[in-house]
């Protein structure tokens, strides 16, 4: 030993070398009473008892980590109530929903799993599989629609019976539920919204497409631009991690003060593992008498089950069903509107390549209130957009909505065609048995990338987020997103490939065709009835031209939606994709036009102020023509807005028909396997 009573150099490793030695024989040891212990009883020597007795505190240390498994892994199984146990709990929630003065619900995960998307803890959720080294397959949510328990409680906030809703999720299906924006707190923010903190106050971008391609944990910047400012928009997801700045939307002001005034709290499909480390949800700062009653709907533990009033264990859209059902309230459906879009008429399109004529079955404005809702456009309307639609043959008007073979007997029909989704009648039952059975039945795929609901989000959102990226004056390549990818492909399939002849009078027309509709179709049907044998040409512009002259979010449909729905129509022969805003003399010589015609609605004069419509009128070939329509973009969109409650109401039973559908389809293939 060194002077001074410390170790020496040599003492040192010495003591150290023996503590090594000292942990690899307690290692050794716990690994040899460990693999003893695992035997059973009747199989362990007597040497090997004598072990286990000498090694007690390991042995107990054994045991507490088994019941901890234990634990853990009861605490990941799904437990499903009997129907009776679960219609008796329903019971006594419907009555506690009856009764609180102040509900808030908080939601997670567990109530998008019946829109395909997964949740994080169940037994094919996202950190499940995670822990099991298995790969997470890629979900397009953009596509994903409310649920049943999504609509419930946007019923019941309707109702006043659900003061505010506390949500964990990003998926925006709460928003497009219905559900007002004041009524709800996204704590992990919305993965369509993007926002400039640049403007004051925040200017806010809601789009149709998911914003967080390009962002992670404390990398937010979406890689677009603010309209207004310039500035890098950022996204408004919290990560784990990270600690939420933004006020909107994930509105942390009004979840607080919904909590605190809160007398019953509903979680549905909550593990609460998260929830339960913000203390401002619990009113942990009340006596436990005075903090709002729990009521938990979970297949799963939650760590909130010993101080819930009541625990479901049950599927949420199952309990909100029954809830809904004792509650006397029909659950709203989420449903497209019946709007005619080039979607529509690539299904006629394949299926007029499936046979010789083409006849087409209308449905009046009675049949389709009675078993969707009110519709957008009138029957007359429709009759002439379907009329106009190149690939038609011939129209049904008034058509059944329940296709029987005495319908296409009575048309000579040998089958009829649909697109590949459901359609069902108000009691539930498929439109298309009677001729599914038949085999007198045909079907098509839908258009990807295009659908009625986006068309209308569009429409009420105010964004410019569909707006194409192509055109002139384009901040970024990110500026404009849309969905629908344009292939040369789909051009040649809608155009009609026919160049002009001799003899035939060159019709040019222009303008953004937005929303294609009867309006459009009764002027072009006028330019086409001028001369015997018309060759009309459309120019349409650029998106970032039509907004400069419409302003607002227009065009409604992008350049490429626009230049498919217009080659539908059967009165255009060609179309110029991104013409110019003026009628210039190159374009004029170009097309070897003959007449410029143009409509009622204003004309607004070019960048320069210049008249656009100057060099036609110069050489004496422009005219005015009346379609005597006076339907337009705006008035369709003013139709949307003004009765878009009319709209939602409509959409009251067909979720829950659906629902019902595909759980018999799941049952049959149960039982083929």
């Amino acid at each position: 030993m060194a002077a001074g009573g410390s170790l020496s150099r040599s003492e040192r490793k010495a003591a150290a070398r023996a503590e090594i030695l000292q942990q690899e024989e307690q290692r050794d040891r716990r690994r040899q009473v460990s693999r003893i212990w695992r035997k059973p009883p009747a199989e362990r020597s007597p040497e090997e008892c004598q072990v286990l007795n000498e090694s007690e505190d390991i042995v107990r240390e054994l045991e507490r980590r088994r019941k901890r498994r234990e634990r853990l892994r009861r605490r990941q199984e799904e437990v499903c109530d009997e129907p009776e146990e679960l219609s008796r709990k329903v019971a006594e929630l419907a009555a506690a929903v009856r009764g609180a003065k102040h509900l808030v619900i908080y939601t997670g995960a567990g109530i998008s799993t019946a829109a395909s998307i997964p949740d994080y803890r169940g037994p094919n959720g996202i950190w499940t599989l995670l822990q099991k080294g298995r790969t997470i397959r890629a979900a397009d949510l953009s596509e994903a629609e409310p649920t049943l328990t999504h609509m419930s409680i946007a019923c019941l906030h309707k109702h006043n019976l659900v003061q505010h809703v506390v949500s964990q999720n990003c998926d925006g299906l709460h928003l497009r539920s219905g559900l007002p924006r004041a009524a709800i707190s996204e704590l992990h923010g919305n993965m369509y919204i993007e926002v400039c903190t640049s403007c004051t106050p925040n200017r806010e971008y809601v789009r149709v497409f998911d914003v967080t391609e390009r962002t992670a944990l404390h990398r937010h910047h979406t890689g677009r631009m603010c309209h207004k400012c310039g500035a890098q928009l950022r996204d408004t997801i919290v990560h784990f991690g990270e600690k939420g700045t933004l006020r909107q939307p994930l509105n942390w002001e009004a979840a607080t003060e919904a909590a605190s005034k809160a007398d019953v709290i509903l979680c549905l499909g909550s593990s609460l593992k998260v929830l339960k480390k913000y203390p401002r949800l619990w009113c942990m700062s009340k006596p436990p008498t005075r903090r709002p009653k729990l009521y938990i709907v979970n297949l799963q533990w939650t760590p909130k089950d010993d101080l819930a009033a009541l625990k479901l264990h049950g599927r949420c859209d199952d309990v909100m069903r029954l809830l809904m059902a004792e509650l006397g309230l029909e659950i709203p459906r989420y449903d497209r509107y019946d709007m005619v879009h080039y979607g529509h008429s690539n299904q006629l399109r394949q299926a007029r390549a499936m046979g010789d004529y083409l006849i087409v079955g209308v449905h009046t404005d009675e049949e389709i209130a009675k078993h969707k809702g009110p519709p957008v456009f009138t029957q007359e309307e429709r009759y002439k957009m379907v009329q106009a639609i190149k690939w038609v043959d011939e129209i049904a008007p008034g058509a059944p909505y329940v296709t029987t073979l005495e319908t296409l007997d009575k048309y000579s029909c040998d089958f009829c065609v649909h697109g590949d989704d459901i359609t069902l009648t108000i009691d539930g039952k498929d439109t298309y048995e009677e001729v599914k059975t038949a085999g007198r039945y045909r079907e098509c795929k839908r258009t990807q990338g295009v659908s009625t609901t986006d068309l209308v989000g569009r429409m009420l959102l105010m964004t410019k987020a569909h707006h194409s990226n192509i055109g002139p004056k384009g901040h970024s390549p990110w500026t404009g997103v849309s969905q629908f990818l344009q292939t040369s492909q789909k051009i040649i399939q809608f155009a009609s490939g026919k160049e002009p002849q001799p003899g035939d009078t060159i019709i040019y027309v222009a303008g953004a065709f937005d929303l294609f509709h009867v309006g459009h179709v009764d002027f072009l049907e006028k330019v086409h009835q001028l001369a015997e044998k018309p060759y009309i040409i459309a120019g349409l512009h650029f998106d970032q031209e039509v907004n400069r002259y419409k302003g607002k979010n227009y065009p409604i449909m992008n350049i490429h939606e626009r230049t498919l729905s217009v080659l539908a129509c059967r009165y255009v022969s060609e179309v110029v994709i991104g013409a110019p805003y003026a009628v210039t003399a190159d374009l004029l010589d170009h097309f070897r036009v003959t007449l410029v015609c143009h409509g009622m609605t204003e004309v607004v004069p070019d960048k320069d102020g210049s008249d656009p419509y100057e060099e036609p009128k110069r050489r004496g070939i422009f005219q005015l023509v009346d379609s005597g329509s006076n339907l337009t973009t705006d008035l369709i969109v003013q139709r949307i807005i003004k009765n878009r409650l009319e709209f939602e109401a409509r959409n009251q039973k067909k979720e829950a028909k659906e629902l019902a559908v595909l759980e018999a389809m799941r049952r049959l293939e149960q039982e083929k396997h």
